[in-house]
């Protein structure tokens, strides 16, 4: 009897769920620059999510808890200011948006910030920061 005693409390914490739900959420068509961020988060022990579509970051923040939305300007299409809003209006905002393009794409950029995301950077900035705006969350 003192056996299952202890067996059941050792079992029930082999078969506690870690955490499997990305922290980051990336919405972009770059394949290519997709590696590079979910390589960085890896090595900080995170996790990303890279999404193709507005409706795909929609489905993921409603299933997953995410903290940090990265919008790659240059692929994302679409409405920006759409998507912020259908967040707010679920509720599944994340605690941080961040928007990053080229730097030339200014209107592009200004939509962005007038959309409501918390960051807007350069594409440049945004590489060169991306440890630390990962690190961030």
């Amino acid at each position: 009897m003192t056996t299952s005693f202890l067996t059941k409390p050792s079992m029930m914490f082999a078969q506690q769920a870690q955490p499997t739900s990305p922290a980051i959420a990336l919405l972009t068509g770059d394949l290519m620059f997709s590696s590079r961020v979910t390589g960085t988060a890896s090595q900080l022990g995170l996790e990303v999510a890279v999404l193709a579509t507005a409706t795909a970051v929609l489905e993921q923040c409603a299933d997953q808890q995410v903290s940090l939305l990265i919008i790659d300007l240059s692929h994302a299409g679409g409405d920006i200011q759409s998507l912020i809003k259908q967040l707010e209006a679920t509720g599944t905002r994340p605690k941080t948006v961040l928007a990053f393009g080229p730097h030339v794409q200014t209107a592009r950029l200004e939509a962005a910030r007038q959309a409501g995301c918390d960051q807007v950077v350069s594409r440049g900035q945004f590489n060169a920061g991306l440890r630390d705006f990962l690190a961030a969350i």
